[in-house]
């Protein structure tokens, strides 16, 4: 029923992406897959896709926006996703002034390309899901409200948000490439979220950060550094004030949870458990690989939280 481009000059990444999920689940029959600029431009014109995967800067030295534009010009009404390793301010500027609707960072998470599909299904192709199911709202991960009930400025806000909260951002320069008033755009997403811009920036940099941490192995200063923090010790103030625990607390947490999943496998009582038997007091296990953690938890102790 629909037909999908995917437009990457890597190889690997067009091959993934066709197994990434599962496409028939969407009605979606058809994918086709082009390298160049060239060979876009003539699938797309020969299948007419209904949905397009494209990357930002193709291998041969031209855009994918430009790309994305010049099929609009050609009369092609797709619903194009932007994909892209380089999460710069401009690149998701100019994908929004080619009317991308949504800007994917690689590698491609599962959860975010079904919730991409499923609202171009839904939304923009008027279609429904197969088996009538009905597409999950696509809610938003600080603000637990439906994109589709706030305004379009503010949806264009968070979708820059998305595509570049590991780079420095301010209203100043989101209003200059809206050509508005920082303070005039700057009401609106209060109005609508109850949040100041700086206040969501930080939240959902802290939510990703949640999702490295519980996901990946990587230490505490590269997974703050990930999600825009250049000081350590202000991603671990603002990291406790939101969720109430620091980082290294989390990781405690998680290694806490295998261990006794683990003991529970293998029938023996897990080593955390044995401890607490003898020792009514006991604190969360740390990362014995990251001792800035340990120096900033002693700081704490303290009272200095320092500079913010």
């Amino acid at each position: 029923m629909y037909r999908l481009l995917v437009v990457d000059d890597e190889k690997d990444i067009r091959e993934n992406i066709q197994y990434l999920i599962d496409w028939s689940r969407y009605g979606i029959n058809q994918i086709e897959t082009a390298a160049t600029y060239e060979e876009a431009v003539n699938k797309a014109l020969d299948i007419r896709p209904h949905i397009i995967l494209m990357d930002v800067k193709l291998g041969d030295g031209r855009w994918g926006y430009e790309l994305v534009e010049h099929l609009r010009a050609s009369g092609l009404k797709a619903v194009c996703c932007m994909i892209s390793g380089y999460d710069e301010f401009t690149y998701v500027q100019r994908s929004m002034q080619a009317s991308a609707k949504d800007y994917l960072l690689k590698p491609i998470n599962e959860k975010e390309l079904r919730r991409f599909v499923e609202r171009a299904i839904v939304e923009e192709l008027k279609g429904r899901l197969p088996q009538r199911q009905v597409a999950p709202p696509d809610v938003d991960p600080v603000l637990k409200v439906e994109y589709g009930t706030l305004s379009r400025i503010t949806n264009k806000i968070i979708m820059i948000v998305k595509g570049n909260y590991r780079n420095s951002l301010s209203l100043v320069g989101i209003g200059d490439m809206f050509c508005m008033s920082s303070k005039y755009i700057g009401r609106i997403f209060l109005q609508d979220t109850g949040m100041k811009f700086s206040e969501y920036l930080m939240a959902y940099r802290m939510v990703q950060a949640k999702r490295l941490i519980e996901s990946t192995g990587d230490k505490i200063v590269v997974i703050a550094a990930q999600v825009g923090y250049t000081q350590l010790n202000n991603f671990y103030v603002h990291f406790k004030e939101y969720y109430g625990f620091s980082p290294k607390a989390l990781r405690g947490m998680e290694e806490t949870e295998k261990n006794a999943y683990t003991a529970e496998r293998n029938g023996t009582e897990s080593p955390e458990n044995a401890h607490m038997a003898g020792n009514e007091k006991t604190e969360l296990p740390g990362n014995a690989g990251e001792p800035e953690s340990e120096a900033w938890e002693k700081q704490q102790e303290g009272g200095a939280y320092g500079k913010i």
